[in-house]
Formats: C-alpha cells, structure tokens, sequence
C-alpha cells in the first residue's frame, strides 16, 4: 500500500502511547546474550507534532568508521558510566540530536537486535515525548541530518523487499524500506521497524501483510 494511503481517522486510539506500551509489555522483549558484540542502546522515539506522531531517525555522518550515511536511530555505544543501557539510549540521544530526556517518557523496549557486520549488541528503547523541541540540533560529528518519518507513513507502508545474510551456518532475512521522500532503510533499523510494525498492527493498515512467511529465520 502507497504511503499516502489514505486511512480512517480512528485508527490510532487518543491513547495510543499507553496502548502500544502495554503491548510491548506483554509478552515483553526477547533478549539476546551479548556473545562478545558491543553492548548498544537506540531510541525510537515518537514525536507528537501539531500534524501527528512522527518517528525520529538520523542519517549519520560519512566520517564515522561504522554505519557511515546510513539511516537509524538515535544511540551507540554503552560508556562506563551510564548506569544502564536505558541511560546509553537517553545519553545518545541528548548527545546526538539534543532531546533532553525530561522529554522523554519510555514505553517499553523491542526485542534485542544485533549488527552481523559491525558486532552491536542493540538494546531498543521505544518512547513517547509529548512536547519536543521545534528544531533538534545535530552533532555534526556524528550526525548529517536529521529525520521525521510520520506514524502515518510507518501504518501504511511494509517492506518494498527482503534480503537474506547468512551468519552463523544461518540465513537470516532483513527487510528492506523505501518511501516516497527518498528515505531508504535497511540493515539492523529495518529489522527493529519490523519489529515496532508488529507491535503496531492493531493500527495498521498492513495488518494481512504484517507476517514474516519465514519468520523462524528472522
């Protein structure tokens, strides 16, 4: 289905952070052993704009050694002193784009997730900030750009492909996102956006395509 698809104003409940946060409570995430990879923390965190709910991505800069010009979310590494890896989510996300995390109100978290290439250990932080910043400000160390894809967007469109690594004596399937604006994502991001898709099907247009036929592989 198009991005511009168009959908019934009801789709999201007026309660849609608490709802999708109870569905991320239950079952809850599954967790991965680190097995030597770099512990790692992302936010996905959800904007609400006058004109609806948006996702916030970055585009990180071509100067980075690992993941240079691809698309993602906010976070990297655990540092020594972050209490947690909640804390490494927050601390990134400050760092990189400026959200202050009194604006941020944590929903939950998505399953593990790993980089086959790079060797991350990724702990997802899903949340809700009701009240962000007009303009965020970018570390042009790291980041190149700054993006908001509408939850809208996230509802209507699925996969435009899938792509299948093997690792490990394993072949795993990634999906592959395109949309209109030009904005492309792939790798370990479009894995947790399949991921946070599930979680979103109740709301989603998609709601037949939301199955991975291979989902043992995945």
């Amino acid at each position: 289905m198009p991005p511009d698809a168009a959908l019934p104003p009801t789709v999201l409940p007026a309660d849609w952070p608490a709802a999708l946060a109870g569905r991320l409570a239950d079952p809850g995430p599954r967790e991965l052993p680190l097995d030597g990879n770099r512990a790692s923390a992302v936010l996905i965190a959800f904007l609400q704009r006058p004109t609806g709910p948006t996702l916030l991505l970055v585009r990180k800069s071509e100067r980075l050694a690992n993941h240079a010009g691809q698309v993602g979310f906010p976070g990297g590494s655990a540092d020594p002193t972050d209490p947690d890896l909640q804390a490494t989510a927050l601390r990134e996300a400050w760092e990189e784009v400026g959200l202050g995390s009194d604006r941020v109100q944590i929903l939950g978290r998505l399953d593990d997730e790993r980089t086959y290439v790079t060797s991350y250990h990724i702990r997802p932080f899903v949340a809700y900030v009701p009240d962000p910043p007009a303009l965020f400000v970018a570390d042009p160390h790291e980041i190149a750009d700054i993006l908001e894809l509408p939850l809208r967007d996230l509802l209507t469109t699925g996969p435009v492909s899938w792509l299948e690594l093997a690792s490990g004596g394993k072949v795993y399937r990634i999906p592959r996102y395109e949309w209109d604006s030009g904005l492309v994502v792939w790798g370990a991001t479009a894995r947790l956006l399949w991921n946070l898709q599930q979680h979103l099907a109740p709301w989603s247009a998609l709601l037949p395509q939301l199955v991975d036929p291979d989902d043992d592989a995945f």
